[in-house]
């Protein structure tokens, strides 16, 4: 699969790209929050906007989904909110879902909404047959979020978390294919594609 530089994905409510560097100080501005980086185990905190060139430098890996997540305004403009990843970094066995939001936007079923956008794909196009997610324990939301996406508990893990600087608790997920197709009730996205662009 080549790298997906030109594909966006959209929801009822968001834009879902690949980021540029023209967005770093926005997701900086974003990320720069403890409540954002104490619930991910490898975001720095304090977040600068080089933190956020070298994140948009980073290819997604072979399979992996990488966006940067904005809301559609009434103005016909996307205000950036957040990211959604899929990867295999941390040396995963299975690609790994990720997603974060600015505070301000938390509690408005964004992060839902980006998560299933990001699901679809990985079924749909990219053939994945399983996928993981994996939060802090104390987490609740991000919990929340997966379970209504379909994902069941697996185990309990330790990880090293870069903004505690120490090992922590985290809990993993799991959603499978046959999983998926029997609960996807959710808005189907809309995927477009630049020209050198490939879905998989």
């Amino acid at each position: 699969m080549r790298p997906l530089h030109g594909l966006v994905i959209e929801t009822a409510r968001l834009v879902m790209r690949a980021p540029a560097v023209t967005d770093a100080p926005t997701i900086a501005e974003l990320a720069d929050n403890p409540k954002v980086a104490e619930m991910l185990v490898g975001m720095p905190h304090p977040y600068r906007v080089a933190d956020a060139i070298d994140w948009i430098a980073e290819e997604a890996p072979p399979g992996g989904q990488k966006y940067l997540v904005a809301r559609k305004s009434e103005d016909g403009t996307a205000v950036p909110i957040g990211a959604a990843t899929l990867d295999f970094r941390r040396g995963a066995r299975l690609p790994t879902l990720g997603t974060w939001f600015g505070p301000a936007f938390w509690g408005n079923g964004f992060a839902t909404e980006a998560a299933h956008a990001v699901i679809d794909f990985a079924f749909l196009h990219q053939r994945h047959e399983r996928l993981s997610f994996t939060c802090r324990v104390t987490n609740m939301a991000g919990r929340r979020v997966i379970e209504k996406c379909g994902f069941q508990f697996t185990a309990q893990e330790l990880a090293p978390s870069t903004y505690f600087n120490a090992v922590i608790p985290v809990d993993r997920f799991t959603l499978d294919r046959r999983t998926w197709e029997s609960l996807r009730r959710w808005e189907p996205l809309r995927i477009a594609t630049g020209a050198n662009d490939a879905d998989a």
